[in-house]
């Protein structure tokens, strides 16, 4: 155990090294390729943890009250370095000159020490759209729809909580998303899956057409008449919104 932690903590001191390499420009620059390799470590390692762990954290993720439960199954490494140093790298990821992945999976969230932690994926999943390149654009929004939200905002709130940061934060997720993608099928699949998340879904687009870039409003504004169309009673104006899956709205 303590030769996996050990290695462990080296890693995290290898992402962290990454980072200070391309923030400050010293040659050579580690590649994306070099960073993808370490995070298949974490990946691997944090796969092996799971596996043997008789229960199933990953449903416990669901459930805001078995938190405490969850956490005392894992042993004890460094999940909280490893989100800073991971935070860290998602905002440089523009600095990066070839071999940008996006993340390959979420099994890492059952692992993180806080809910608040785990609450944040939401934003720093979708946050990576402004960086990654267009073909891993679907693989993002998968892991956004299958991993990420049904553990954060479908986690329901435990008696006495007041709205948490994962549900606060979908109007940004959103946002990012109509921003950086023109694909109407990504924006449908992110929508549909929050639909059966969250009940008040519709107030977070309405947040978006208010606040949102020019950019993210006008999707926003199509999505919602095309599902709430009892939101604009006009007969006329209806014809007009409606929805080509060839990643444009027409």
């Amino acid at each position: 155990m303590g030769t996996r932690a050990a290695a462990f903590t080296a890693k995290i001191r290898n992402l962290n090294d990454f980072h200070t390499r391309l923030l400050h420009g010293v040659v050579p620059a580690p590649s994306g390729l070099d960073i993808a390799n370490t995070l298949k470590y974490f990946s691997q390692t944090l796969l092996g943890v799971l596996r043997e762990i008789q229960e199933r954290p990953v449903d416990m993720l669901r459930h805001r009250d078995q938190d405490t439960i969850r956490l005392a199954l894992f042993p004890n490494l460094d999940y909280a370095g490893l989100h800073q140093s991971i935070v860290a790298l998602v905002d440089i990821m523009p600095l990066i000159q070839y071999g940008t992945q996006a993340p390959s999976n979420a099994e890492y969230a059952s692992c993180y020490p806080e809910r608040k932690v785990i609450d944040t994926l939401p934003y720093l999943v979708a946050s990576m759209m402004t960086s990654i390149p267009e073909s891993l654009h679907q693989q993002l929004i998968t892991i956004l729809c299958y991993h990420i939200l049904p553990v954060t905002v479908g986690a329901p709130a435990v008696e006495g909580e007041e709205e948490n940061y994962a549900a606060a934060s979908v109007p940004a997720v959103l946002m990012m998303i109509f921003q950086y993608t023109d694909n109407s099928a990504y924006h449908c699949q992110l929508l549909e899956c929050l639909m059966s998340l969250k009940s008040d879904i519709a107030k977070d687009l309405l947040c978006v057409i208010a606040y949102g870039t020019p950019t993210s409003r006008s999707p926003a504004a199509n999505l919602l008449f095309y599902y709430w169309p009892s939101l604009n009673p006009t007969l006329y104006d209806r014809r007009g919104i409606h929805i080509k899956f060839s990643g444009e709205y027409v």
